[in-house]
């Protein structure tokens, strides 16, 4: 978690510069040579820091003509994400102790992240149907989520989160907890999903944009992009002993992440390096990386058998199929668009693509890898959930307030269901 105090508030925001990609295990700071003094950068500077990319105030997603743009400086293009202004969520917990600073300055042992976890687990046994599927979706200029039930298709309840632009949202694998990404003031929200209340909000990390739990539920994992040292990183943090017991450097801006069948692998999207990053989760290693070039590139998605990992490869217009057990792409699916997200079936015979700036949802049969059916949608079409019964597919569309529900069997919107205001993460709750 970030230093505190002014080294804190010097920490870059998003969408500041990095250094280049090194492939690397982060290096203790014992460990690390003295950094060289930076001449004055080259007119024109590094593309993340241009200011025409960036809007004055956060929307909480890509600014709709910025993101059309072409190639920017640096000769490469990608999402361009709205600069926010830095707040002050509270606490900032020194990165070299684990220990909480307040904001008047005194250290507090914090011990509540794991004891949240399990009392949510201990009162919540058996506390919800068999039968019930819940869906919940982060509505970033609303403040709020909207719970979705997935065999209803209708808003049952909104969940206040307070200031700061929730971007995305994952359940703890127990299912007790919902764990909110805030983009504007940086900090991270855990939400009670049986009262449906916001219980605490924590700072991890710098500048967190996604999260997700290894299997086992042991240790959440942030994909942080605030460095300080070179590039962004994998934040491995220890619920049970609440503080962070691993980082692993990998290319600028991570994005998604997905694991391996059996847990020891974590494959990670670089959104504007184009890459994609596998992890040892045992060693917190670096362990392979395949560099395609595609700007804007996010979702990931793994076959039930593990073999093989879809991953979208965004400006490249295409799915990349990588082998599993080689680390290494074995086909390309081309595709007519800039693709973003990438989701298959639950039984895996069609991969579901979002092809954001052209509104629609692009559907591959993964039997033949070509392109099955076109889906268009209303207003920028985002991430995709498969509801339990595997008939629906669900897609937040986040400039028309929206989500979408899509009929597998005929590959056709069938109803839609009215949200907050820009609607973007969303994440089934386990059962």
């Amino acid at each position: 978690m970030g230093p505190a105090g002014a080294h804190a508030a010097a920490r870059p925001r998003r969408g500041a510069g990095r250094r280049g990609h090194h492939g690397r295990a982060r290096v203790p700071r014992d460990r690390r040579r003295p950094r060289r003094a930076r001449g004055p950068r080259a007119a024109g500077g590094h593309p993340r820091r241009d200011p025409r990319l960036h809007a004055r105030h956060d929307d909480g997603f890509p600014h709709r003509l910025a993101e059309d743009c072409g190639v920017g400086q640096g000769g490469r293009r990608g999402t361009i994400h709205v600069a926010g202004y830095a707040t002050q969520p509270g606490h900032h917990r020194d990165r070299k102790d684990g220990a909480l600073r307040a904001p008047g300055g005194a250290f507090v042992r914090f011990r509540s992240i794991g004891s949240i976890v399990l009392a949510a687990l201990v009162l919540g046994l058996g506390a919800w149907p068999a039968a019930a599927a819940t869906l919940f979706i982060t509505n970033t200029k609303s403040d709020t989520i909207s719970v979705i039930d997935t065999t209803t298709f209708e808003v049952t309840a909104t969940i206040p989160l307070g200031r700061g632009k929730p971007n995305r949202v994952v359940f703890h694998p127990d299912g007790k907890t919902a764990w909110v990404v805030y983009d504007k003031s940086h900090d991270l929200g855990i939400v009670d999903a049986d009262s449906k209340k916001l219980v605490k909000r924590v700072k991890i990390g710098g500048n967190p944009y996604n999260l997700n739990f290894t299997p086992d539920g042991r240790h959440l994992l942030v994909l942080d992009w605030s460095s300080d040292a070179s590039n962004d990183e994998i934040i491995f943090y220890d619920l049970q002993a609440d503080k962070i017991d691993g980082r692993v450097e990998v290319s600028t801006w991570p994005a998604h992440s997905v694991f391996s069948r059996d847990g020891s692998k974590l494959y990670v999207s670089g959104e504007t390096a184009g890459d994609v990053t596998i992890i040892d989760v045992a060693r917190r290693e670096i362990v392979a990386r395949h560099v395609h070039g595609g700007g804007d590139a996010m979702g990931l998605a793994m076959t039930a058998d593990g073999r093989t990992l879809y991953a979208a490869a965004g400006e490249n217009k295409a799915i990349l199929k990588i082998d599993t057990a080689t680390s290494k792409p074995v086909a390309a699916i081309a595709l007519p668009g800039v693709v973003h997200e990438a989701t298959l079936t639950l039984d895996g015979r069609f991969l579901y693509t979002t092809l954001r700036k052209a509104n629609k949802i692009v559907v591959v049969d993964t039997a033949t890898d070509k392109i099955a059916v076109t889906i268009p949608q209303k207003g920028y079409p985002d991430l995709v959930t498969m509801e339990p019964t595997g008939r629906y597919a669900l897609v937040t569309n986040r400039y028309a307030d929206l989500v979408a529900v899509i009929d597998l069997a005929t590959h056709a919107q069938v109803r839609t269901i009215p949200v907050g205001k820009a609607p973007h993460g969303m994440a089934l709750r386990p059962r």
